[in-house]
């Protein structure tokens, strides 16, 4: 009897034991469990690739921009630019990306950069190209060019007179290719003259303005006023001018004249540029 209530007492200190033993167990892994997790996210966080937006403005392109400090790449990066132009433009000449290290060629010489990247005559949309780590500037071109007449009209110049025609370029940023065209009624000549308005107001007191392009005695035709004779300027800054019909040289004759000046101008166009950044890497 006594050793079978022994055997009995045994029994019962080895069941304690054993569950003793399972919820140690149990504890052990539910807390290695939480630390894999904890471990696995920390991971994946380090690894979740980032989205921001490096610019969202409107922009007026009355120079050549480049935007803001430089972007700085840690990993490899889908960049995407959208453009939306909102008024005196068809297109931009040109949406960059150059390496920072190249921006000091770029404002000295826009041709020479080095671009990672480039596209011309941009129009409404979003480009895209991927970047490696390392730091980039966006740059942004002048608009295109945009043809317009910019002055036409009928002037009947006396004998030994001459016609101011005012040609108001104060709005643009350039224009260049820029031509008269005369035709004269009567199948006569005439001088043509073309200058800044403050040398006009020379040119009307008598004194020796500094022209732009002048045509002595010239018949009905197309004339060059840039890359033409004397000045040969490749373009006309933002300035008011003046195109002269000289007929003061003419003792008897008068002459009617139907003009037209055209050229390509350059307006400060205004766009939208919005330029977004992702990690793909």
């Amino acid at each position: 009897m006594v050793a079978l209530r022994k055997l009995y007492v045994g029994a019962i200190l080895i069941l304690v034991v054993l569950v003793a033993g399972c919820i140690e167990t149990t504890t052990n892994t539910s807390s290695s469990s939480s630390s894999t997790s904890t471990h696995s996210t920390e991971t994946y966080s380090e690894q979740t690739p980032i989205t921001w937006t490096v610019f969202d403005k409107d922009l007026k392109l009355d120079s050549q921009y480049y935007i803001g400090s430089p972007i700085q790449i840690k990993r490899t990066s889908t960049i995407k630019i959208t453009l939306t132009i909102l008024d005196n433009a068809e297109s931009i000449s040109y949406i960059g990306i150059i390496p920072a290290s190249a921006l000091e060629t770029w404002k000295e010489n826009k041709e020479s950069a080095t671009y990672t990247f480039i596209t011309h005559h941009v129009k409404d949309g979003t480009y895209t190209t991927a970047l490696s780590p390392g730091g980039y500037y966006v740059v942004v071109g002048y608009a295109d060019p945009l043809h317009k007449t910019l002055a036409q009209g009928t002037e009947i110049i006396k004998a030994g007179e001459d016609v101011g025609v005012p040609i108001d370029l104060s709005n643009i940023v350039y224009a260049e290719n820029v031509k008269a065209t005369i035709d004269i009624r009567e199948n006569f000549d005439i001088t043509l003259k073309f200058m800044r308005a403050s040398e006009f107001q020379i040119y009307r007191e008598g004194g020796t303005p500094r022209v732009i392009a002048s045509y002595k005695e010239v018949e009905s035709g197309t004339y060059d006023i840039t890359n033409g004779p004397p000045s040969y300027w490749d373009y006309l800054p933002s300035d008011m001018y003046y195109l002269v019909l000289d007929n003061t040289y003419s003792v008897f004759t008068k002459k009617t004249v139907d003009y037209t000046v055209t050229g390509d101008v350059v307006y400060p166009a205004r766009i939208h540029l919005t330029i977004k950044v992702e990690e793909t890497g």
